[in-house]
């Protein structure tokens, strides 16, 4: 057998090689990224929100806060406008609200009336109660919200409330949802970084619950039925660390709508989703 012959079986051999671990990885996105599978960036649309940026003094988290509130054009205070809470991601910032999901951008292309309101803690302290006393739930919702709610006249009552995180934020949003049902009419998980039992979670992060008790608590998975008596959304990529979980949840959660469709847990599918998503939380919150 010639030389060229030994390297074109080789590169054939490695195709056929990465072509079955496409298929074994399932929902790993490491091999799909390599071979450019996870699908674009979108582009941006012009964005006519107007942006404010502040902190908050809070005490659920012993520091100052920083924010991001992103209102439509014309907004008036008290004119109904629903406020949406936005939730970043692991190691993310409120920020993240215009730049990387720029959720407001999406709302602006579709004419949408929505607030969006993002604090952020950064890191990786999940959005729940802490050992440490500090509580990233509880400073989002019982602090950030209200103060923008009177600041901005924005929300003010659950039909007009909605909350919405991607990874780490978006299991957030659904804690917030279940912790919170007087106050939330719908939310919107992308990939939410839920973990079906504690071995789960701390193989996944080993820093996102602190004990087997409080993965109980505020793990979201033992109390999905608590998501009933909300409009619930859950967008996740096929090649997601995560989608195995997201579509056990959309099974055991009849009423939630979304799906799993191409993609990975990156920017790129958080945008591709985010227009679907606004106009879903645009729906709920038009009453």
């Amino acid at each position: 057998m010639s030389r060229r012959m030994l390297l074109l079986g080789g590169v054939g051999a490695l195709a056929a090689a990465a072509g079955a671990g496409y298929a074994v990885e399932g929902d790993n996105p490491s091999l799909r990224r390599l071979l450019g599978g996870c699908g674009s960036m979108p582009s941006l649309p012009p964005n006519d929100y107007t942006e404010a940026t502040g902190s908050v003094d809070s005490a659920a988290m012993r520091r100052a806060v920083p924010w991001t509130v992103a209102l439509p054009p014309d907004h008036r205070p008290g004119d109904g406008t629903p406020v949406v809470l936005c939730l970043h991601g692991r190691n993310g910032s409120a920020g993240d609200l215009t730049r990387a999901t720029a959720l407001p951008a999406w709302a602006s292309q579709s004419s949408l009336r929505l607030a969006f309101v993002a604090p952020s803690i950064g890191g990786a302290d999940y959005w729940h109660p802490r050992t440490s006393g500090v509580d990233p739930l509880a400073m989002a919702v019982q602090e950030v919200l209200p103060m923008v709610e009177h600041r901005f006249g924005v929300g003010g009552s659950r039909a007009r409330r909605g909350v919405l995180g991607w990874s780490m934020g978006g299991f957030g949003a659904l804690l917030a949802a279940q912790q919170f049902p007087d106050t939330f009419a719908a939310a919107v998980g992308a990939s939410p970084a839920v973990f079906p039992s504690y071995a789960d979670a701390r193989r996944g992060h080993p820093d996102t619950f602190d004990s087997l008790q409080q993965w109980e608590s505020y793990g979201v998975w033992g109390r999905l039925d608590d998501l009933r008596a909300v409009a619930v959304r859950l967008d996740c990529g096929d090649a997601d660390p995560f989608a195995s979980t997201v579509r056990t949840m959309l099974r055991r959660l009849p009423h939630a709508v979304g799906g799993i469709s191409a993609g990975c847990h990156d920017d790129a599918f958080w945008r591709r989703v985010a227009s679907r998503e606004v106009r879903f939380l645009a729906t709920q919150l038009s009453g």
